[in-house]
């Protein structure tokens, strides 16, 4: 065994060891779910990671949607993945369930440093190759609007409308030149961050009803255009594909492809290639 096998072999003790098996899921299952959860977690302790994913896959093709059951899913992923069983996508498919997890329960930090590992096992194994990293930097629109919560552009905005009807007041209704032209200018400040807070709240809302997120569950996820066909590589894009485990925004689906943000790169994938992520 090389020191790369040694390494490799050590991040994949490190990634099983976080990812530890959950046995029973603290959100209520009916009869059937039960019973394939479990089935799945006595495969996951006798060392079966693939009768595991096949139970679990179930269990979301029945629509179930339970942190534990998805992070459950995760650890059969990273398990098998290091398998001679092993299948192309495992470690996307099982960042793609670490992924869902979170969205589902944020504060469950247990798959968030799962998560972490898992990306960067899949970072390292890229660098090594000399292929391209899993993060590409948004579009300067996508990142301003992400900046901060929707919830905050919301409160800002109410701050901003509150103090700009004070600042009105005290302009209107003030017995001083001083005191209206403090009213003056605050109003006007209050407006200004107002209309920026409001032009914010609307295109988060906006980003979060048009776009959804999917997560890449193949080794190599090819870009395409609306008819399908494979785009050439491009410089300035750098890429001819979205690489496993990768983060990504979905504009819309068509029957067989999907039209996704990456980046500054906008293009199609298939539908296949991908597993879309609940909206939180």
């Amino acid at each position: 065994m090389d020191w790369r096998n040694l390494v490799r072999f050590a991040l994949v003790v490190s990634a099983c060891m976080v990812g530890t098996i959950r046995a029973q899921a603290q959100a209520p299952l009916d009869t059937e779910s039960r019973a394939l959860f479990e089935k799945a977690t006595a495969a996951l302790k006798s060392g079966a990671p693939g009768e595991a994913v096949a139970e679990l896959e179930l269990l979301a093709d029945r629509g179930v949607l339970q942190p534990d059951v998805s992070y459950n899913r995760a650890v059969a992923y990273i398990k098998r993945a290091h398998t001679p069983r092993a299948q192309a996508g495992d470690l996307g498919r099982a960042v793609a369930a670490l992924e869902e997890t979170l969205t589902l329960r944020p504060s469950d930090a247990a798959a968030a440093t799962t998560l972490e590992r898992v990306q960067s096992e899949l970072s390292r194994e890229r660098s090594r190759r000399g292929a391209q990293g899993m993060l590409a930097r948004p579009s300067i629109g996508r990142a301003l609007v992400r900046l901060l919560p929707e919830n905050f552009w919301a409160i800002a905005a109410m701050l901003a409308s509150l103090l700009c009807t004070l600042g009105l007041a005290a302009a209107w209704l003030g017995v001083s030149p001083r005191r209206r032209f403090v009213g003056t200018v605050a109003a006007s400040i209050a407006g200004i961050f107002g209309l920026l807070s409001g032009t914010m709240l609307y295109a988060a809302a906006q980003t979060r009803h048009r776009l959804t997120t999917g997560v890449v569950t193949v080794s190599e996820a090819r870009l395409r255009d609306a008819a399908g066909v494979p785009l050439p590589f491009n410089a300035a894009r750098d890429a001819a594909s979205v690489p496993e485990g990768a983060r990504v925004d979905i504009a819309r689906i068509s029957d067989r492809y999907a039209e996704i943000l990456w980046g500054d790169t906008r293009a199609w994938v298939q539908v296949s290639d991908l597993q879309v992520l609940p909206k939180r």
